[in-house]
This record gives C-alpha cells, sequence and structure tokens, in this order.
C-alpha cells in the first residue's frame, strides 16, 4: 500500500466573540438550495431541524443578514429558499475559501518542499 504523501488541510471558518459560520453551515446552506428545504437538508445532513435552524439563525446573527427566506407550512407545503444576501455571501464564502486555499498550497510547497 503506497502512503499518502504530506499535504496541507485548511478549513475556513468565519468568527467574531465565536465561531459561527463554516464547512458545516456551508453544506446546510446548499442543501437548502438544492431541496429548497430547510428540513431535508438537515434530514441529509443527519441534523435535527432545531440544531439546522440554530446554525442559521446564529450565522444571520452575526452576519446581520437573512440568509433564509421561510415559508410556513400548509395547502401547498412550507419550505426555504437562499435569499438573494445569502446567495451573494455563500459565494463570496466559497471564492474566498478556494484563494486560501490556493495560497495555503503555495506556501507550503515553499516550506516544505522537502518533504513532499
Amino acid at each position: 500500500m503506497e502512503k499518502e504523501k504530506l499535504h496541507c488541510a485548511i478549513q475556513i471558518r468565519l468568527a467574531k466573540d465565536d465561531i459561527f459560520f463554516g464547512p458545516g453551515v456551508l453544506t446546510l446552506l446548499k442543501l437548502t438550495h438544492e431541496h429548497e428545504s430547510l428540513r431535508a437538508a438537515a434530514k441529509a445532513m443527519n441534523l435535527s431541524y432545531t440544531k439546522a435552524n440554530k446554525m442559521i439563525k446564529g450565522s444571520e446573527e452575526a452576519l446581520e443578514l437573512k440568509l433564509l427566506d421561510k415559508r410556513i407550512g400548509g395547502v401547498g407545503g412550507g419550505g426555504s429558499r437562499l435569499t438573494e444576501e445569502g446567495i451573494e455571501f455563500m459565494e463570496s464564502y466559497i471564492n474566498f475559501e478556494k484563494e486560501i486555499k490556493k495560497t495555503s498550497l503555495q506556501a507550503f510547497e515553499k516550506h516544505f518542499c522537502k518533504l513532499i
């Protein structure tokens, strides 16, 4: 079996006093966008709806912007959609993450070239 090469693994998290956004909330937003339902997104991640809702609310409070528009159930059923600001924020985070990972890979190769 071939040994895995040394590499760096970076996860980007956003914080104010506490961490409020990272890979988990990003996945939750992506799945909510895909399913148009926070409940379905939570289920896909094996999270309770209460936990998922708390994650979204925490991010919304820290960012001071609304990420999701929620529709209450009824005849047509409920659901959740990302707001325009939510989509823009998610895209900014993804682009920021790509840029940081590219830069960190260059720094890693520079400093650990003898080991890789």
